[in-house]
């Protein structure tokens, strides 16, 4: 056992880890989004590294196990920690990427770059090059820092944010940077040599309090692990013969008219639209210049989302929930027509997938 006095510390680390891990899975398992399942992933990493420390503390035939490559020694324990560090704070800087952009900027093969160095440069660092890596990980670091912070001030500054949202978000944001400090902090205080062996385990600090902001926020709200520039406005259903079925408003906003009124006015436009478009083709979507209106035609229903953009993963989630509310609501679909407030619960479902 290499310093006794780090293993609660380290076990705690570990403890809390496993706890994030969960609440992180189970916002994906709700969501369905990219970046929550890169943030998994990047939690998956986190809780590889943190058992790496407790095991080489405690378990001594993990701590001798090795392999020697061109007659370097090279310890699994440090093998593995690296992996699971740059891994993790990759999958990290993507899950950032991809809350704000349909396909990452160039500046992205720069960052994996760097991951790239810095792993092999812990791997094959000497004697006179162990700054190299250093530099290379506390500039990744200071990347990853950037685009928080940058993501951060573009999703505070909405102005339809509410202000206890907007509280919850910033606790959200200042634990993400609380967690990522931890980072540069423990490779330079593990770099300081003769120092003691409790400053090695500073990081846990920060480590843990803000993976623990972060995981509170995100049980109170899975949706935060995917905050999104985009608007949604309403969201309306439509059967068969085109009669409304379901309606659901986000938030009352300028230009909004009775959800009735709406749904009986846009079920006529597509009616139109119909007998335009050459026979067999379906209609996605109407430009009505500040806000798009996303259409999704499932079996026995049209779904229609009307946001102030339009993406790629916007116009997925639409599938998907067309794909749930018919498979969950078949038996009412299939029977007698049914009033509106038949689909009532449906609504926290909306209200949580896409806000």
């Amino acid at each position: 056992m290499q310093s006794p006095e780090q293993v609660p510390i380290l076990a705690v680390s570990v403890v809390i880890t496993i706890v994030g891990m969960g609440v992180i899975f189970r916002s994906w398992w709700r969501t369905r989004s990219l970046p929550a399942l890169l943030y998994g992933l990047m939690i998956s990493c986190f809780s590889g590294m943190a058992l790496d420390l407790l095991l080489d503390q405690v378990y001594m035939p993990f701590r001798r196990w090795g392999f020697v490559i061109n007659d370097k020694q090279l310890w699994m324990s440090n093998v593995l920690l690296a992996v699971f560090i740059v891994s993790g704070y990759l999958a990290w800087y993507f899950a950032i990427t991809f809350s704000v952009y349909e396909t990452p900027p160039k500046r992205s093969l720069i960052v994996v770059f760097l991951a790239g160095a810095a792993l092999i440069g812990e791997f094959m660092k000497e004697n006179w090059s162990r700054l190299i890596p250093l530099c290379i990980e506390i500039f990744a670091f200071s990347i990853l820092i950037l685009e928080i912070v940058l993501y951060a001030r573009r999703v505070l500054r909405l102005s339809y944010q509410k202000r206890e949202r907007k509280r919850t978000l910033i606790m959200y944001f200042l634990g993400f940077l609380i967690w990522i400090v931890a980072g540069p902090i423990g490779i330079v205080a593990g770099s300081i040599p003769n120092a003691p062996d409790w400053f090695a385990t500073v990081w846990v600090f920060p480590y843990t309090i803000g993976l623990l902001m972060v995981a509170y926020t995100v049980a109170l709200n899975p949706r935060l692990l995917f905050v999104s520039e985009i608007l949604p406005l309403d969201y309306l259903i439509l059967d068969q013969e085109g009669v409304l079925v379901f309606t659901h408003r986000f938030s009352d906003y300028e230009g909004s008219v009775d959800a009735e009124l709406m749904g009986s006015a846009i079920s006529g436009v597509l009616t139109l639209m119909k007998e335009m478009v050459p026979a067999g083709e379906a209609i996605h979507g109407v430009d009505h210049g500040d806000v798009k209106i996303l259409v999704e035609h499932g079996q026995m229903t049209t779904h229609l989302l009307i946001a102030s953009r339009e993406t790629p993963s916007l116009r997925q989630t639409l599938r998907n929930m067309v794909l749930e509310f018919e498979a969950n609501y078949r038996e009412s679909l299939t029977g007698e027509p049914g009033l509106v407030t038949s689909y009532e619960k449906f609504s926290d479902r909306v209200q949580e997938v896409f806000l």
